[in-house]
C-alpha cells in the first residue's frame, strides 16, 4: 500500500467510515461475498480490524494487514503484518482469498493479483468486494461531489485531513471492474454491482 494509505491515524474509525460510505449496507454486502466462499481455509486480505469476523467465523482464518494498530483491533486469532504485493505465504496455501473494501487502496494491484492468484489452492476463489463509481455519468458526478464534501470535512473536523482525502481519491484509482477485472490474471470471474446505482461490486475470481 502507498505512505498516502497509512489509516493508523484512523484507524478506530475505518470501519465506521466504510459503513458511513456505504450507507450502512457493508455488512450484509460482507455476508454476501462470504457467501461465494469454499472450502476451509481463507486469508483475509486487508483484514484491519477485522470487520468480516462475524461473517468469517465458520473458516480457518488467517488475517493479513499492513498496519499494526488496526490489527491489534482484530478479533481473529491468526494475524500477520504485511502487504499483499508480498504476501508471505507459501504457494497453494489457501482455498479463498476474501477482500472486503480495501482493494483500492493497494498500491501495485498487478503485483497482487499475482500474489493472490500464487497462494491460491488450484479451484480456489478470491472474493473481492470493494466500492467504485456509479456508472451512469451524471450519477457518477453526483457520486464524486457527495463524497468529496463528505470526506473533506470529516477530514477538517478529525485533523486528518490526509487520510480522508485518500479514501475520496482511491475511489478513481482503479478503472471500473469490468475493465480493470479483465485485465487480471483471473480469466474466469463473476462481477455484480449492488447499492444505489451501483456504487460496490463483488466479484468472484476463480483460479
Amino acid at each position: 500500500m502507498t505512505q498516502s494509505a497509512n489509516f493508523s491515524k484512523i484507524y478506530k474509525f475505518y470501519d465506521g467510515i466504510n459503513s458511513f460510505l456505504t450507507l450502512g449496507f457493508d455488512k450484509s454486502w460482507r455476508e454476501k461475498a462470504s457467501q461465494k466462499l469454499r472450502g476451509e481455509k481463507v486469508l483475509d486480505l486487508g483484514s484491519g480490524t477485522g470487520a468480516a469476523f462475524n461473517q468469517l467465523a465458520d473458516y480457518q482464518v488467517t488475517a493479513i494487514d499492513p498496519d499494526t494498530k488496526m490489527l491489534s483491533l482484530n478479533k481473529f486469532s491468526n494475524k500477520v503484518t504485511g502487504i499483499a504485493e508480498e504476501l508471505p505465504f507459501e504457494d497453494n496455501s489457501f482455498d479463498n482469498v476474501y477482500c472486503a473494501f480495501v482493494w483500492r487502496n493497494i498500491s501495485d494491484t498487478d503485483k497482487a493479483f499475482m500474489e493472490v492468484k500464487r497462494v491460491l489452492k488450484d479451484g480456489g476463489v478470491f472474493v473481492l468486494l470493494d466500492m467504485t463509481r456509479p456508472v451512469n455519468t451524471f450519477v457518477k458526478i453526483l457520486h464524486k461531489i457527495g463524497t468529496f464534501i463528505t470526506l473533506h470535512i470529516l477530514g477538517i473536523i478529525s485533523f486528518s485531513f490526509k487520510q480522508y482525502r485518500f479514501l475520496h481519491t482511491s475511489l478513481d484509482k482503479l478503472e471500473p471492474p469490468e475493465i480493470f477485472l479483465n485485465e487480471s490474471n483471473f480469466s474466469d470471474f463473476d462481477l455484480e454491482r449492488m447499492g444505489l446505482f451501483g456504487f460496490v461490486y463483488l466479484a468472484v475470481l476463480k483460479n
